[in-house]
């Protein structure tokens, strides 16, 4: 087949990370695979050639870019004074449409919301062609924040949300919560036409040439010490302070070597770095092209998450490293962890009411792998056998399934 593997931006993020990945084993798996950005403005070209080496990027190169720029950032405010208005939206549809008829595209695969909603428009005028969307819990968000009325709203967010769906044919979803937004009641359009699949998120996880730079020794980490570690975007709401008071107040209270090693990149980050520098204890690495490399030298892997994570990429990675597991319940997490046979291969706090995670069970749960040595050996020997489910085999395999059953279901 030849697939579009399409997103709104390659830039680090899960869905970003995942379509990258999947486009690249798609590759390998013996389909012609093309990428696709709608804004040129945010790749991160080292990203894409890292976890797609071999796939084509496409995107849309305007004559004059600085105008381009211009009209985006004026799309961009439009839509924040609520204007369901975007001056740069036609460009890319008629751009798209060449690009689909002229490399022949047999099966689109889109991963964002916004991403989705474009290729839909696109689509109207190539009916046979399927537009298959992944659903990594951005159309959650955007429905909660139309519904609130608060944060960033898509205007006529609803009416958006139907269009697109009524141009889907297939749905892979990673978690029951992604279904909402089609459930009867939420928009005016049936989505009874649609082929929808849970497929998790593969992952093929490799070491790079840099893993040397991240051993303990180079981190200047006691080699017995036991070391806890985070990777997830530098946003508060990931849950980064309360990780490190209940960090703090463990090691105040421990006579046993610990470590903390903070993986991420933002502003906000760079201010907990200036707050906590007097603690020796941190090691706040930054942004790491290769996440896997580092989390080679942690004994557990945390996510203190107080957004709506669906099936989120560290998890996957800690357990690709056979790392013990402390997150909050959200999501598919509690799935993730679990092996075949039911048993965890980690420990999982309430996910809060509101705010970020509490302090206390996450000074719990580590206090229990820092006294309780069987049950950290016993989480890390789980959590190759709760990874098994990640192997990019069984997800592209599910992937092309579902791309061939849609395309049957046009031509039928």
């Amino acid at each position: 087949m030849t697939i579009l593997v399409a997103v709104e931006e390659f830039r680090i993020g899960g869905a970003q990370t995942f379509a990258l990945r999947l486009a690249q084993a798609l590759h390998e798996a013996g389909h012609r695979v093309y990428l696709y950005s709608m804004y040129w403005q945010y790749t991160e070209h080292d990203l894409v050639k890292r976890l797609a080496p071999d796939v084509e990027l496409l995107e849309y190169q305007p004559s004059y870019r600085k105008i381009d720029t211009l009209v985006l950032r004026a799309d961009d405010w439009l839509q924040r004074q609520g204007w369901s208005i975007s001056l740069r939206a036609q460009q890319l549809q008629r751009h798209l449409a060449h690009l689909i008829e002229h490399k022949k595209i047999e099966v689109v695969s889109s991963n964002t919301f916004k991403c989705d909603h474009l290729l839909a428009q696109v689509l109207q005028k190539l009916p046979l062609v399927p537009l298959v969307v992944t659903m990594h819990g951005d159309y959650e968000q955007f429905l909660a924040f139309y519904r609130q009325g608060q944060h960033y709203v898509i205007p006529n967010y609803l009416h958006k949300l139907a269009d697109a769906i009524a141009r889907i044919n297939g749905i892979a979803y990673l978690s029951e919560q992604n279904l909402e937004v089609i459930r009867p009641g939420v928009v005016a359009v049936s989505a009874g036409h649609v082929r929808v699949r849970r497929i998790y998120n593969g992952l093929e996880g490799r070491f790079s040439a840099d893993a040397d730079k991240y051993t303990r020794s180079q981190l200047n980490i006691e080699p017995d010490a036991l070391v806890f570690g985070m990777v997830a975007r530098g946003v508060p709401e990931k849950g980064w302070e309360p990780v490190i008071q209940a960090f703090q107040r463990l090691r105040r209270l421990s006579a046993r070597p610990m470590n903390l090693v903070l993986v991420g990149a933002s502003p906000f980050l760079n201010q907990l770095r200036e707050a906590y520098r007097a603690d020796e204890a941190l090691r706040f690495l930054g942004f790491v092209d290769n996440p896997v490399d580092c989390i080679a030298s942690f004994d557990v892997g945390i996510l203190a998450s107080s957004l709506k994570e669906s099936l989120p990429n560290s998890i996957a990675e800690y357990l690709f490293c056979g790392k013990g597991v402390i997150s909050t319940d959200v999501g598919e997490i509690r799935q993730m962890i679990r092996t075949d046979d039911g048993q965890e291969a980690g420990l999982l706090i309430d996910f809060p009411a509101q705010g970020l995670a509490e302090v206390e069970p996450l000074y719990q749960a580590m206090k229990r792998y820092a006294e309780e040595e069987h049950l950290l050996r016993s989480h890390q020997a789980l959590a190759a056998q709760a990874f098994a489910k990640f192997e990019m085999s069984r997800c592209v395999h599910a992937y092309t399934q579902l791309y061939e059953d849609c395309a049957k279901s046009l031509s039928a």
